[in-house]
C-alpha cells in the first residue's frame, strides 16, 4: 500500500506521495528571498504556495513548508507552503474515486480523490510526477 502525507491548504485536503516528501518544517524563521525562494539546508529552493498553485489566493497564513520532489530525477526539490500537516495516510484502493469535474489546471495537478471514512472528507491526490512550476 502506498502512503501519503495529508496536508491542508485553506479548505482543500491534498495527499502528497510520502516517498517524495523529504522534510516538513515550520516556515517561521526561514530566510526567504522574495516570495518565490527560501534558503533551506544551504540550498535555495523554489517556495510555492500550494493553495495558489491550486487556484486559491496567496496567503501569509501558510505556516509549514513541505520539501517535495516533483519528479523522479535528481532535480532540486521545491518547498510547498501549506496551512497544516495532518499526518501520514494509507488509503485503501476501494476508497479512491475518480476526480470530479474540475478546471483543466486542477486536472493537470490532481488525479483522484480519497473519500476518507468515517467522515467522508475528500482529499485530492497530487499527480506524480507533476510540474508544479508550470501548471497549465
Amino acid at each position: 500500500m502506498v502512503q501519503y502525507l495529508q496536508v491542508k491548504v485553506e479548505d482543500i485536503h491534498v495527499l502528497l506521495p510520502a516517498l517524495q516528501v523529504h522534510e516538513v518544517t515550520s516556515l517561521e524563521g526561514l530566510i526567504t528571498q522574495g516570495e518565490a525562494h527560501v534558503a533551506w539546508r544551504e540550498e535555495v529552493l523554489a517556495l510555492l504556495d500550494l493553495g495558489q498553485v491550486l487556484g486559491r489566493p496567496c496567503s501569509s497564513k501558510r505556516g509549514f513548508g513541505v520539501v517535495f520532489h516533483c519528479q523522479d530525477d535528481a532535480q532540486v526539490p521545491v518547498m510547498l507552503a501549506v496551512n497544516e500537516v495532518l499526518g501520514l495516510r494509507t488509503p485503501q484502493n476501494r476508497d479512491w474515486r475518480a476526480l470530479p469535474p474540475v478546471s483543466s489546471r486542477a486536472q493537470q495537478l490532481l488525479d483522484a480523490v480519497w473519500v476518507e471514512p468515517p467522515n467522508e472528507r475528500h482529499s485530492y491526490r497530487l499527480r506524480y510526477p507533476v510540474d508544479l512550476k508550470h501548471p497549465g
